[in-house]
């Protein structure tokens, strides 16, 4: 997409360039919870022009919720009023229902009437939005006869998109039918399963991480076991990988390979059970070579 040509009053988006730079500044202004980077804001935005509204009142009134644009009942109506084709009149509105004729050029097309029985029976009445509902009975009334209405009888004011209220996909909602529950984590596709990493494999990692033991020689010397990953061989071959490595970090602390070789069996296989870790074995063999002097450690 290289063009964009909307202009909503003073303020022209005419190309992607424009719209990356607003959603830039509107991400990093901070006051918008369920968009603050600037890819998520710049869909809110371009969802918001494709529905005839502006920036501001896009990022406010518009949401992207299980990939469906989400918008406020006053925003419906809003668009209803300045077509210029359609327009309404609320013929009864009270805490048991509220009835929405829609008219076309002036002539009556239908009516939406949403009622306490309606909400009933969606399950509205005790769901996650039951305590705004028995509060602000009339609000969320005119709310849900709004959407059914533009729905049946103005689809073409938002281009053919189906556009639904929050509460119609299930988010929580204040007394104006606003969103008060998206999240940064709804907006972001499923995690991606990782899967198990082999013991021995991360028994390796670990103790490669802790030594800053090249990479490069753990696969070299892999190659000349015939394996590419430490799980591939046994476990005494793995507990000689572990040695090699270990014996490498000491070669230039302590005088002699024998030294050295003594305190690893003393200091780290000489001391392993259930209670003590190898890795935590390590740590603390390798913290007793920095701290003695090189002429100290015979064992």
């Amino acid at each position: 997409m290289s063009d964009i040509p909307q202009v909503t009053g003073s303020l022209a988006i005419r190309n992607i360039d424009d719209l990356s730079r607003l959603s830039a500044m509107l991400a990093k202004s901070g006051f918008f919870a369920d968009a603050k980077e600037a890819a998520q804001c710049g869909v809110k935005v371009l969802a918001g022009l494709e529905l005839g509204f502006g920036p501001l009142a896009s990022m406010v009134g518009v949401h992207i919720i299980n990939g469906k644009p989400s918008i406020g009942a006053n925003l419906m109506a809003a668009a209803v009023k300045r077509s210029g084709k359609y327009n309404y009149r609320i013929t009864r509105h009270d805490n048991d229902g509220c009835t929405i004729v829609f008219y076309e050029n002036g002539e009556v097309i239908g009516e939406s009437t949403f009622t306490r029985d309606d909400a009933q029976a969606a399950g509205a009445l005790d769901g996650k939005n039951g305590h705004t509902w028995k509060k602000f009975p009339r609000n969320m009334m005119f709310n849900r006869a709004m959407s059914n209405g533009v729905r049946w009888y103005c689809p073409d004011i938002f281009a053919g998109s189906v556009a639904y209220t929050p509460e119609e996909l299930d988010c929580q909602v204040d007394e104006e039918g606003n969103t008060v529950d998206i999240s940064i984590a709804d907006q972001q596709p499923p995690l991606t399963v990782v899967p198990d990493v082999h013991p021995q494999d991360l028994r390796v990692k670990q103790i490669r991480t802790l030594l800053d033991y090249p990479l490069d020689l753990v696969k070299e010397w892999l190659h000349f076991q015939d394996a590419k990953t430490p799980s591939q061989l046994g476990q005494s071959l793995v507990d000689e990988l572990v040695k090699t490595m270990c014996l490498a970090w000491a070669a230039d602390k302590i005088d002699h390979p024998l030294h050295a070789e003594n305190s690893y069996k003393k200091h780290v296989t000489g001391v392993l059970s259930p209670e003590f870790e190898e890795l935590e074995a390590i740590r603390q063999w390798m913290q007793h070579v920095q701290q003695t002097s090189p002429a100290q450690i015979k064992a």
